[in-house]
């Protein structure tokens, strides 16, 4: 993760160097703590762009965005302003701004009704957009406004002015979606007030506009995407308000309705399913149970043709859950039944049998599920029911079980803690000694014939297999000796650092013997300005932890140095390790 201390090395040299030229030249005009760790700045370019950085309590950098137009990660402008952060805030010199809020607050409430009337009027005359959000804001306060209409026509003008033809490029699409996720930011506002009806017509207008947009749009960003699914999400928000009255209800419920009916909501991702959901829980809410089950089983009709259809499965799904929702079990049991064969269903029943504690026919259904999955060769499905498996030999308490899967999860395509910890403590710390010390014994014979057997075939070293397969264990169980043993054979810088903190302590000077060669073939690879800074970064740092290698240290830096004599990029940034000679003199 990015932070304020180093965040240049992990950003093209370009993008970094352009934004230094802002930052010297103080582009960013403005800069305020707008709340704890969210700051707010405008930089000027060929524009005045808006930049927010968010930080965490340890100056790393959460999260970022600028309105600017560029398409890449990170702008200059952005990085103008971390530089002029990293500088204030690491020196602690900025002061936070609460007061400008609460300086803006005190003048709110000194200015009376007529004053406030009189600059809504005046803005209103020389903006129309300003006019414009003003009467949705309080459409409420006026029954003859037809908010629908405002916001549909108001829409599409915001599309029309993004458009090509028929198409909107990915540059058009980041303005536009900020200005659309302007219009939900009221719809969110109006729920917070209560005033759902008009709360909802917002985000009906937007889905209905943006949902044909996706089809001739380069949404490469998924900015539009996530406007449709911040619009139904909206949507789902006020269905399951408390406060709500029926009559908004159903209006969402015949907009869902008509919606759920267009296979464009289904066709460019997992939105009609999202809606569908929705009008689940309206239909239990104003008991259209018939209408919502017709609806399912046209679904279930229509993907009955294909020979596996993740739509069919989906609907088979829902519809048992709906009956059980209402209280028909026998026909949510009979369905069950009959489609066993459908993951999610056979794991519903499953859970059904686990919470009776029928443990005997969860572990038959759970069986015979592992076979369909390895037929229709699905190795993450088949994964997923031997956990099953694994939870219900804990409720009974069968070690035998619990050892076999938390033994085979623990190294299943990685090392997982908490299985090896569950593992371990099956065992008493005798029995358990015996057992880790049989299980690294049967990976080094593993390691060394596989090795053997593909001899002169392979690129890998045994001890590169064995580093990783051995490393975590060793840590685990504290096997400093035994960890400093495999790592010894590690020539690349990046590995051993790995184990730095661990060996550290015990082991410094031991360290110091792996990594003077191995930052030495770091010099001869390393091919940028940011690798060569990691490389410096990394050398400072084991002068900082192990002080007594400072001078072979500075030595393997200078020899590089002289080495490559026509790198300055190199040869600037490995000055900073030279350099400390003289700064701890």
């Amino acid at each position: 993760m990015l932070n304020l201390k180093n965040f240049e090395l992990q950003i093209s040299d370009k993008i970094v160097f352009r934004g230094r030229e802002y930052f010297e030249n103080d582009a960013v005009v403005d800069l305020e703590e707008t709340e704890e760790g969210l700051w707010y700045a405008e930089v000027m370019g060929s524009d005045t762009y808006e930049v927010e950085v968010k930080l965490s309590g340890n100056k790393k950098i959460e999260s970022y965005s600028c309105d600017c137009p560029y398409d890449g990660d990170m702008c200059k402008h952005m990085v103008a302003v971390l530089f002029i952060l990293r500088e204030e805030l690491l020196d602690n010199i900025v002061k936070k701004k609460t007061a400008t809020k609460t300086d803006f607050k005190k003048l709110l409430q000194k200015i009376s009704l007529e004053e406030y009337q009189e600059f809504i009027q005046a803005h209103a005359a020389s903006d129309k957009k300003f006019k414009s959000l003003v009467q949705r804001y309080f459409a409420d306060k006026d029954s003859q406004m037809d908010i629908a209409k405002s916001y549909t026509k108001h829409l599409k003008s915001l599309i029309r002015s993004r458009s090509s033809g028929d198409y909107i490029d990915y540059r058009s699409i980041y303005g536009l979606a900020n200005e659309i996720n302007g219009l939900l930011d009221e719809s969110q506002l109006l729920i917070e007030k209560g005033t759902f009806l008009n709360a909802f017509i917002i985000a009906r207008s937007v889905l209905i506009e943006v949902i044909e947009i996706i089809t001739y749009c380069d949404d490469s960003s998924g900015y539009i995407g996530d406007i449709i699914n911040s619009s139904i999400g909206l949507i789902k928000n006020i269905a399951e308000e408390v406060s709500v009255t029926i009559e908004v209800q159903k209006e969402i419920f015949s907009f869902v309705q008509s919606a759920i009916s267009l296979p464009i909501y289904f066709d460019y991702g997992d939105f009609g399913y999202d809606m569908v959901n929705i009008y689940s829980i309206l239909a239990i809410k104003l008991n259209k149970h018939t209408s919502y089950l017709n609806f399912i089983d046209g679904q279930i009709k229509k993907a009955s043709t294909a020979e596996y259809s993740y739509r069919k499965d989906y609907f088979l799904v829902r519809k048992i859950a709906f009956l059980k929702t209402i209280g028909n079990i026998s026909d949510a049991q009979a369905l069950v039944q009959k489609n066993l064969d459908i993951v999610d269903v056979r794991r519903g029943e499953v859970s059904r049998l686990v919470e009776e504690r029928d443990f005997f026919s969860a572990k038959k259904l759970i069986i015979e599920g592992i076979e369909i999955a390895r037929k229709k060769d699905h190795p993450g499905i088949v994964t997923g029911w031997e956990k099953e498996l694994l939870q219900i030999a804990v409720l009974e308490n069968d070690i035998e079980t619990i050892r076999y899967y938390t033994k085979h999860f623990a190294f299943d395509r990685g090392f997982h803690l908490i299985y090896y910890n569950q593992w371990k403590s099956s065992y008493d710390i005798a029995a358990w000694e015996q057992e880790i010390e049989e299980y690294i014994e049967e990976i080094i014979s593993r390691v060394e014939t596989k090795y053997q057997n593909e001899k002169g075939k392979v690129w890998y070293s045994p001890h590169t297999l064995l580093l990783g397969l051995l490393a975590p264990i060793y840590i685990e169980e504290k096997y400093w000796d035994r960890l400093l043993s495999l790592i010894s054979n590690e020539i690349d810088l990046d590995r051993l650092l790995q184990y730095h903190d661990h060996l550290l302590n015990i082991y410094p000077v031991q360290l110091l013997a792996l990594y003077l060669p191995a930052f030495e073939r770091k010099g001869d690879i390393v091919g940028n300005r940011r690798e060569y800074a990691d490389l410096a970064s990394k050398m400072i740092m084991v002068i900082e932890t192990i002080p007594v290698g400072k001078d072979e240290i500075i030595f393997v830096a200078e020899e590089i140095c002289r080495k490559y004599p026509r790198r300055p990029a190199m040869i600037d940034e490995l000055r900073r390790v030279i350099n400390i000679r003289t700064k701890m003199t």
